[in-house]
């Protein structure tokens, strides 16, 4: 495979993940995935509490196989800041 080709599949997995993650995000906040915005508030867009975003956070781990810092998923404000942890997550997964 060429590096070219490497790095397409890795980009098509990035959004294949992103995607997933978003509707998970969609189906815990009752609303249609394409609906999730990456800026959106976790907690004041889309009504998410404490206790679904921990619900979320477990699917994600169940589903990706990884295992999520729960310190660091306090900071988590935004879709964005999701998507990004758990991206964090994944690369921290693939380089043990």
């Amino acid at each position: 495979m060429t590096p070219e080709n490497l790095l397409a599949v890795r980009e098509s997995s990035k959004k294949n993940i992103r995607n997933d993650v978003k509707k998970l995000v969609g189906q815990i906040a009752r609303m249609d995935s394409r609906s999730v915005k990456e800026n959106a508030s976790i907690r004041d867009d889309l009504g998410i509490d404490s206790l679904a975003a921990m619900e979320i956070l477990a699917s994600i781990e169940k589903r990706l196989g990884i295992i999520i810092d729960e310190a660091k998923a306090f900071d988590v404000v935004t879709v964005e800041d999701l998507l990004d942890l758990v991206m964090q997550s994944l690369k921290r997964k693939n380089n043990c």
